[in-house]
């Protein structure tokens, strides 16, 4: 059952993703601890910027809050070279401009080709072990019989 559901769910990753990405993004985002960790974690391991694209910060939270008080344009984990402030330039030089819902959907889709094997390849082991265990069965009983 594993194996198929990965296999149907597989179509369905990047829609998720498109639907609930972006507002965790841009509502969770400096609000809070444990998120905003993760979305700092995922830009830089990704090497990525926002969720569908960099300019998502703007219509951010986090961007809304932070406006008067700095000048940083996206988070610093978007930055090539991560360090502190160098978020002000959203230059191709400077940033990452693909979203994180490409790099994402792509692991989660390997993910899941992965787990689908797996429980495929389970599957086919335990309908091996029904069959022996009817012809040891079989085997048994026709000793037993005499």
């Amino acid at each position: 059952m594993v194996g198929i559901l990965s296999y149907v769910y597989q179509e369905q990753v990047y829609k998720e993703l498109e639907l609930n990405l972006n507002t965790t993004f841009s509502k969770s985002y400096s609000v809070d601890a444990d998120k905003t960790m993760a979305i700092d974690q995922m830009q830089t391991q990704f090497k990525c910027c926002g969720a569908i694209r960099f300019e998502d910060w703007e219509y951010s939270q986090w961007y809304k809050n932070l406006k008067t008080s700095s000048n940083n344009k996206v988070p610093d984990t978007c930055c090539k070279s991560v360090a502190p402030g160098c978020g002000r330039r959203d230059h191709p030089s400077n940033i990452h401009y693909s979203g994180c819902i490409y790099r994402l959907s792509e692991e989660i889709e390997d993910h899941l080709t992965i787990l689908g094997a797996v429980g495929l390849g389970i599957c086919v082991l335990q309908i091996f072990g029904m069959v022996f265990s009817c012809c040891l069965y079989i085997k048994l009983k026709d000793v037993m019989d005499y």
